[in-house]
């Protein structure tokens, strides 16, 4: 039986559906958002990079005890292209990323990633932006759907697409702006690998609507409600996890700057399972991220939340509480550093498992030339599980250089 607060999804579908066809209908569509016919008079920047990083890793299958160690080198290419003509701008960036490992050829990998987007301002109140995702990943051994596998050093591939479309109502100087927005993402894991499960794989439907009220020129109290439908394979018993989530958040975000930009967020959230059999899930839930910078050249970004995703494996749900901080500083004109720590606690639903991970990232970097960027790397890695499986810790020591042409 579903609950009253997910009754307001039919709501949402329909204040996110109604400016889109709005705008698909009007008069401004002879301009729509690829047209891009003429292009000389548009400004475009292009700009491709390559990393190429030295590493020691001293735990590669993320194991508590017989570790692998292994040094690799990782290879990143990388291109950015944005442009805009009249009130369209446009972005494409791919980025490729291949590892190589001396010890373990079976742990080698590569990822690409594909991002291009489109944002048009028909007029002072209407913006419309487009954002398609692709990304070949991977998880990492003994994460994801090869949790407890010992010592298998293979990494398990899939694929994930994501279509973000958003749309605002409301100019900088409104009191009111309303942004709608319609989301789908998908996942599937590739069948070579040695862990393969329908299971995970999965269709993800979210559309949602954020109200911000104008307090000051930089200040906004908020209102931000999603439903998010997740579809899994009808294969075995996976459609057993099919649910429904409703999220709604009440709080502020603010923009002064050269200072501080920022949002809380403060709600709700509830997921629904399709199989009655499945417990239904309601937590207090809370996004809440501060970017302050007491000079230029020193950065703080912090951000905390709670909230429930999906289990790929050992339950239906996991509560999720996530900490991060991250410190960027420029020492001088062609030195710089960063510093960042992140905390995840996750409980899983339905089950007594609960792991607890740290993660610490550290890194030095030298403009040696404008287009020339050396640095030094090191990352920490520390996981503990009530499944005793899971529990590993690992330091990563790195040279990386970076050539931007």
């Amino acid at each position: 039986m579903r609950t009253p607060m997910l009754k307001y999804h039919y709501l949402l579908l329909i204040l996110c559906s109604v400016p889109f066809k709005l705008l698909a209908t009007s008069p401004i569509e002879s301009n729509g958002l690829a047209d891009f016919t003429d292009f000389s008079d548009i400004g475009v920047e292009i700009t491709p990079s390559l990393a190429i990083n030295y590493k020691y890793d001293d735990n590669i299958a993320n194991v508590s005890s017989n570790k692998t160690a292994s040094k690799l080198v990782e290879i990143i290419p990388a291109l950015r292209i944005v442009g805009q003509k009249y009130n369209n701008q446009f972005t494409l960036n791919y980025a490729a990323n291949k590892n190589l490992y001396s010890e373990s050829e079976s742990s080698n990998f590569t990822d690409h990633q594909l991002q291009a987007g489109i944002k048009r301002a028909v007029n002072r109140r209407h913006t419309l932006a487009l954002l398609y995702q692709f990304e070949q990943g991977h998880d990492a051994p003994n994460t994801g759907i090869s949790e407890g596998s010992g010592q298998v050093a293979e990494p398990a591939v899939f694929y994930t697409q994501n279509i973000d479309l958003n749309y605002r109502y409301g100019s900088q100087s409104s009191t009111v702006t309303l942004t709608p927005r319609i989301r789908f993402n998908n996942k599937r894991y590739d069948e070579d690998n040695l862990n393969y499960t329908t299971a995970a794989d999965f269709n993800e439907y979210d559309y949602g609507l954020a109200i911000y009220y104008r307090l000051a020129a930089s200040v906004n109290l908020l209102v931000d409600m999603s439903h998010i439908t997740t579809n899994y394979e009808d294969t075995n018993d996976s459609k057993d996890k099919d649910n429904a989530n409703a999220l709604i958040y009440s709080g502020i975000n603010w923009d002064i700057t050269g200072k501080t930009q920022g949002v809380i967020k403060l709600g709700y959230e509830e997921i629904n399972f399709a199989d009655n059999r499945r417990t239904t899930q309601a937590n207090p839930s809370w996004d809440m991220g501060i970017r302050w910078s007491p000079k230029t050249y020193s950065i703080f970004n912090i951000s905390v939340s709670q909230k429930i995703r999906n289990a790929i494996t050992g339950s239906d749900s996991i509560e999720t509480n996530n900490q991060s901080i991250n410190w960027q500083h420029t020492w001088r004109y062609n030195l710089s550093s960063s510093l960042a720590y992140n905390h995840l606690d996750e409980v899983y639903q339905q089950s007594e498992r609960n792991d607890d991970s740290h993660q610490l990232n550290m890194a030095l970097n030298y403009q040696f030339r404008r287009w020339l960027t050396f640095g030094l790397s090191y990352e920490y890695q520390n996981k503990s599980s009530s499944d005793s499986r899971l529990a590993y810790d690992k330091n990563i020591y790195g040279l990386t250089s970076n050539f931007v042409f």
